[in-house]
């Protein structure tokens, strides 16, 4: 567990900064009337990033993944991702489109590819 511990605290956090600055940034460029609060993106990219990463990290830590286990942690992340925003979609009826999880999946996917392999560990310890 020891290990994983920096991708179970750290690839969350790293995804909810990313996200919260792409959105200030889009948010900024925006009409004056679609212009949210900082605290409104930041709840928004919790509940749509934040959450779904750590799930993702979440099971790379149960399944023991490590770095090179690409395909694994691709399939997670899509599966993962995939699922959580459909049911943010069909449950709480938020207001994003199928198209639009088909987008935050990829979104996930991208960066769950590019930031979680650098946080796991390279061998398997027991």
């Amino acid at each position: 567990m020891k290990p994983y511990l920096k991708a179970l605290i750290l690839f969350p956090l790293i995804l909810q900064g990313l996200a919260t600055a792409l959105l200030e940034f889009l948010n900024a460029n925006a009409d004056p009337y679609y212009q949210l609060p900082f605290i409104q993106n930041f709840l928004v990219v919790f509940i749509l990033v934040a959450i779904p990463a750590f799930l993702i990290s979440l099971i790379t830590t149960k399944f023991c993944y490590m770095r090179y286990n690409i395909a694994a942690i691709v399939l997670c992340s899509a599966l993962v991702s995939f699922f959580y925003y459909l049911t943010i979609i069909y449950l709480i009826e938020f207001t994003i489109s199928f198209w639009g999880a088909l987008l935050g999946m990829c979104f996930m996917t991208f960066c769950t590819l590019f930031i979680l392999p650098w946080l796991l560990p390279k061998t398997k310890s027991s």
